[in-house]
């Protein structure tokens, strides 16, 4: 959907990309949900599209859609990156991938919302362009102290 709507972008001068990805989605919708006349709350998804809606409200709000504060120049260079990578990468790019990182469990993904936002936790978030850490209060304090130089407080890897 991403390739396609980049190069309707292009290609067609009167091309409304909001428009046409959000008819995309309720045709989609329509054919593959699950509901009942006149009660919205009953609709759903298989869950092999159960995410496709969130992915299309990230597209239309990235880069690729919006073009307003990005030079022209920026716009080719993120749609050819675009159209370059394979499809894992190309989902990177327009819904970024957050990993929480703690001491209670190991590394998983957490959904972009600032309820993952905690004091015991480093957040990696990986947009494909830009990688952003974030640590929270706790783990800073700690990095402030200088805990992570100890020899003690060292992790030791383990062998494959």
């Amino acid at each position: 959907m991403a390739r396609q709507v980049s190069i309707k972008m292009e290609n067609e001068a009167e091309f409304d990309p909001i428009r046409w990805l959000d008819k995309s989605l309720i045709h989609l919708c329509s054919r593959f949900g699950e509901y009942q006349k006149d009660a919205p709350s009953s609709f759903t998804l298989s869950p092999r599209f159960s995410i496709f809606p969130q992915f299309m409200f990230n597209l239309r709000r990235s880069q690729f859609v919006q073009v307003f504060n990005n030079s022209p120049d920026e716009t080719a260079y993120f749609r050819m990156i675009l159209n370059r990578e394979n499809v894992a990468n190309s989902v990177v790019m327009i819904q970024p991938s957050l990993i929480s990182y703690s001491f209670h469990s190991g590394p998983e993904p957490v959904l972009l919302d600032v309820a993952s936002i905690a004091a015991d936790r480093i957040l990696l978030l990986d947009s494909y362009f830009i990688i952003v850490i974030f640590h929270g209060s706790t783990i800073a304090q700690w990095r402030k102290a200088g805990y992570h130089e100890q020899p003690e407080h060292q992790v030791t890897r383990c062998k494959k």
